[in-house]
């Protein structure tokens, strides 16, 4: 096998790396990971309280599953391009699909950051502020 056969089949890694993010959502998402696990999405917002933590990452959970399938989309892209090419800088290609999951973590931190903010809205509704004296 070349290199640049090796170098696309290593964007495989990167929809692994998609699953795994994934499942560290929905862990998250179903209580398995605490807020002071050290994984997840954690951003001062998601992680103020565990409404707030459940909330982001219940809210992340289908933008993570949407992720998995454009990484795995632009790695079937990447590698039937550089399979056609077949040139010296076509293992480059198998690197296209780690952008993918990279760039996910824009749309899901949003989405958890709005999901926690709501979630702070209605915890704090209800409860009435002490005035200091």
């Amino acid at each position: 096998m070349s290199d640049e056969t090796l170098g696309l089949l290593a964007g495989v890694l990167a929809v692994v790396a998609a699953w795994i993010v994934f499942a560290m959502v929905r862990a998250a998402a179903q209580g398995h990971l605490s807020r002071d696990s050290g994984f997840g999405l954690v951003t001062p917002t998601i992680k103020k309280t565990d409404a707030t933590w459940a909330a982001g990452h219940e809210a992340a959970l289908p933008v993570a599953k949407k992720t998995i399938a454009a990484t795995a989309g632009v790695w079937l892209v990447a590698l039937v391009i550089g399979l056609i090419v077949k040139a010296d800088w076509a293992g480059y290609l198998g690197l296209v699909p780690y952008l993918a999951v990279v760039g996910g973590f824009v749309p899901m931190i949003r989405t958890a950051n709005a999901a926690a903010v709501e979630a702070a809205k209605k915890g704090s509704r209800g409860r009435k502020k002490k005035r200091k004296r």
